[in-house]
């Protein structure tokens, strides 16, 4: 993947990333990114959008100088896989599954919880699981499993994150809330109907698309490892 600077237009388009809502979907602060609207869909600017695009990675690599975490989330079906694979591609902890209320906000609990799963698989790996029932055992492997789905993206995270990653800020408006709350700054891939003016380093772009969020979140992650 080229640096951003030589990242072409084209290419951006090809991917779909300029494609926004409807005219009557779009929020009045997404109204400076639209290039044009065509048979009442607005197309997004990409030469602006590569402009936040290189400022949201510029701030990304200084949270990673400081060696601090970034939380990748993204929960919609059409994104997940590929929010998980650059988040582990980079070592970053992420949430594709449902966002738990309190993760950011109330940390300290949300780490005592990634702290018992991983107690856990290391008890299982262990053998130390062999001196329960058979009952026992289900009854635990039931909650191992619970804890990976809810917690399992953010082991190794030990305090809060620098920065978090959304895809959709409307869509995960609830984890861009509580980093707002915890003044954590928040890098959002965010369509022509979500409200920006909240967000610290949006992003405007087609944030549905798999082909527009895979070609986005790949720059973001070639250039930030």
């Amino acid at each position: 993947m080229a640096d951003i600077e030589n990242i072409k237009i084209e290419d951006l388009a090809k991917a779909g990333v300029a494609y926004g809502y409807r005219k009557t979907r779009r929020h009045p602060s997404a109204k400076d990114f639209i290039y044009t609207t065509q048979n009442g869909v607005d197309l997004i600017d990409l030469n602006k959008t590569k402009e936040q695009l290189k400022e949201a990675v510029d701030f990304l690599k200084s949270v990673k100088a400081q060696n601090k975490k970034i939380i990748f989330i993204g929960e919609k079906p059409e994104v997940v896989q590929i929010v998980k694979e650059v988040a582990l591609s980079l070592g970053e902890p992420y949430i594709v599954n449902r966002f738990i209320g309190g993760s950011i906000t109330n940390f300290p609990q949300i780490k005592k919880r990634v702290e018992k799963l991983q107690f856990m698989l290391d008890q299982k790996e262990k053998g130390d699981w062999a001196k329960f029932t058979k009952k026992e055992q289900l009854l635990m492997q039931r909650e191992l499993e619970k804890l990976d789905k809810n917690f399992g993206g953010l082991s190794g995270i030990s305090n809060l994150p620098g920065a978090i990653v959304v895809v959709d800020s409307k869509h995960e408006e609830i984890p861009v809330r509580e980093a707002a709350i915890a003044h954590i700054p928040v890098v959002s891939l965010s369509n022509t109907d979500c409200d920006i003016s909240t967000i610290e380093y949006p992003i405007v772009c087609n944030d549905s698309s798999r082909s527009s969020v895979e070609i986005l979140l790949n720059i973001i992650k070639e250039n930030i490892k």
